[in-house]
């Protein structure tokens, strides 16, 4: 999609619309290897470096306080326009010839590629907890609701909640987080409960579709890439992509969002 005729559109329909780069944005990018992939890349984005939003790290944005305000604003890189411009100025005249814009690259390249093992590993760990996690939570009269599309029972739905708390309480702990007496709303900010709760999200789909064992961990790991990007588009307005899967879980994790903003009383 960041090569996208639709971005595009988007962006030159307003000088207030705006686009958001995640760091997996770039990785996804970088991964390629090729100086030609970076020029694809952001042959859209960098036409419009006033109308880009930068995401700080993944790390530093789960460390952000749920308690202050203008969380989705404290998530970004401020300033960024001169410099998205000037990088995309030398990208588009840099050729393969060039060995110091070549070195530079590299060393994204390798970045990006230290990262894979990671995330392969964690798609491991989610793939093999897929079966328990159906089995612990739902009876199979559940499982037939779910997989027919049925409307969900208030039983379910309190399953569902529960076990997003508990995978973001293990999560908090695991990042030394302090997320004790925060209140709903509040862990509701945070990028990790929603991460949770888009995890639970990612187990319906997969009961959905027939609780396959899944056999490919790179598609795993896309998909938990794809959870990523829903996860950080659910502090803005929108999520542009084409994959189904993703499409789905972004509008479910918003409307489960926004059910705990009613349950609390707030909007």
């Amino acid at each position: 999609m960041l090569q996208s005729q639709e971005l595009r559109s988007h962006l030159q329909a307003s000088p207030h619309n705006f686009a958001v780069l995640a760091d997996y944005a770039w990785i996804e990018i970088y991964k390629q290897r090729s100086l030609e992939a970076i020029k694809h890349g952001l042959s859209v984005v960098g036409d419009f470096p006033d109308q880009l939003i930068l995401l700080r790290s993944n790390g530093e944005i789960i460390r952000l306080d749920p308690t202050e305000l203008d969380l989705h604003e404290r998530m970004q890189f401020k300033g960024m326009a001169g410099i998205i411009f000037e990088m995309v100025t030398t990208i588009r005249r840099a050729t393969v010839d060039d060995a110091p814009i070549l070195e530079q690259l590299r060393d994204h390249w390798n970045f990006a590629d230290s990262l894979l093992p990671e995330l392969i590993e964690g798609a491991v760990d989610i793939a093999v907890s897929l079966p328990e996690m159906e089995a612990q939570m739902f009876t199979k009269a559940e499982i037939r609701i779910i997989r027919t599309n049925n409307q969900y029972s208030t039983a379910m739905m309190e399953t569902i909640y529960g076990a997003a708390m508990q995978v973001w309480e293990n999560l908090a702990h695991a990042y030394c987080l302090p997320w004790q007496n925060l209140g709903d709303i509040r862990i509701a900010r945070t990028y990790l409960f929603r991460y949770a709760l888009g995890l639970v999200i990612d187990l319906l789909w997969w009961i959905r579709r027939g609780s396959q064992p899944v056999k490919r961990m790179d598609r795993m790991r896309n998909d938990m890439v794809d959870l990523s990007f829903c996860v950080y588009a659910s502090y803005f307005d929108g999520f542009m992509t084409a994959d189904e899967k993703a499409r789905w879980i972004h509008a479910n994790l918003i409307a489960a969002l926004a059910a705990v903003s009613r349950l609390d009383g707030t909007t």
